[in-house]
């Protein structure tokens, strides 16, 4: 008897590894992977706006200072996995001093649009905020209209920030590097493309990566502190968004810096701030930036991790705004 059940064994063996390629096929088709889906909020701040920009949704806020006179104008850009939220602490203390502050998400972030064949390139995404920036001005005074931005941008908003400052330098006031990801790591997205792993990625992305213990676990990361439960619900709302996983994975395959030695020939100012204690992108790209240009101004936050607009939201913003104001042709 045992004889025949071991010579049975090799056939189910052989079965067994027969199945193992539907499984890996059919396996993460249990899981649904929602579609986008209009937001049930239409506006979930109280200074939210939105316009379509090619076709694609964009989620912004716009701080307005309470004196008519506008010292300037300037634009806030979130990393990965952030949005407006990630400025929540800091740009109204810059808008205390006159500043016209706008925050936007980026496509598949935040409340905008989660358009999953959406160009992630940060030459793409500079086209279409520049097209944004050009709507929001439209319904400003003249006066205001016509002031160039400050444009700045935390981890991979920098890389947003500085393309946007390459395309159009005579529209760029200043360009301040937060904590900026401007230097591309070798792309492994491309394994993405064969479709049962991406729609694995998908699947383990918004079944298993998007919750309260994983979000929570990565801001303590990036603050270096332990997250209150209201800042966990700021980056998590937006995350559980319809169609957020998809547009992940699109990111994944097509994210792309512009070359940051293009920074050498820019004719703008360049402010950078960074976290003493940052360690998703250490002190060492900073270094990286000063060697394409010597002439900028570095601020180092004591104690600060990778966010220290959210951490250190009073010495952030006095840091930029004394920079602005030490620098006249840049404050004003």
């Amino acid at each position: 008897m045992r004889k025949h059940l071991v010579g049975k064994r090799p056939g189910t063996i052989l079965w067994a590894i027969a199945l193992l390629p539907v499984l890996m096929f059919a396996a993460p088709c249990l899981f649904p992977v929602f579609m986008p889906m209009a937001l049930a909020d239409p506006l979930p701040f109280d200074n939210s706006a939105f316009a379509e920009v090619n076709g694609v949704s964009f989620h912004y806020r716009t701080y307005r200072p309470r004196d008519e006179r506008v010292q300037g104008k300037l634009l806030l850009v979130h990393g990965l996995g952030g949005s407006t939220f990630s400025f929540d602490a800091s740009a109204p203390l810059i808008t205390e001093k006159g500043y016209y502050v706008v925050s936007v998400d980026l496509p598949g972030f935040g409340f905008s649009g989660r358009d999953s064949a959406y160009d992630h390139s940060q030459q793409n995404r500079a086209a279409d905020v520049w097209l944004l920036l050009q709507v929001i001005d439209q319904n400003l005074p003249q006066k205001a209209a016509a002031m160039p931005w400050h444009l700045a941008g935390h981890s991979m908003g920098g890389g947003t920030v500085a393309a946007m400052a390459m395309q159009e330098p005579s529209r760029a006031q200043t360009l301040i590097l937060v904590d900026a990801a401007l230097f591309d790591a070798p792309n492994s997205g491309g394994f993405l493309a064969f479709p049962p792993l991406g729609r694995w990625a998908m699947t383990a992305l918004e079944h298993f990566l998007i919750t309260e213990n994983r979000v929570k676990s990565l801001l303590t990361s990036a603050y270096g502190r332990d997250p209150s439960q209201a800042e966990i619900e700021g980056y998590l709302a937006p995350l559980r968004l319809p169609g957020t996983a998809r547009s992940w994975l699109n990111l994944a395959r097509k994210s792309k810096n512009e070359d940051p030695t293009r920074l050498k020939g820019l004719a703008v100012p360049i402010f950078a701030i960074w976290g003493s204690r940052d360690t998703w992108v250490p002190l060492e790209a900073l270094d990286k930036v000063r060697v394409l240009r010597p002439d900028l101004t570095a601020r180092i936050i004591e104690g600060a991790a990778h966010c220290p607009m959210e951490t250190h939201p009073d010495v952030f913003s006095a840091a930029v705004l004394a920079w602005l104001s030490d620098n006249p042709e840049a404050g004003s």
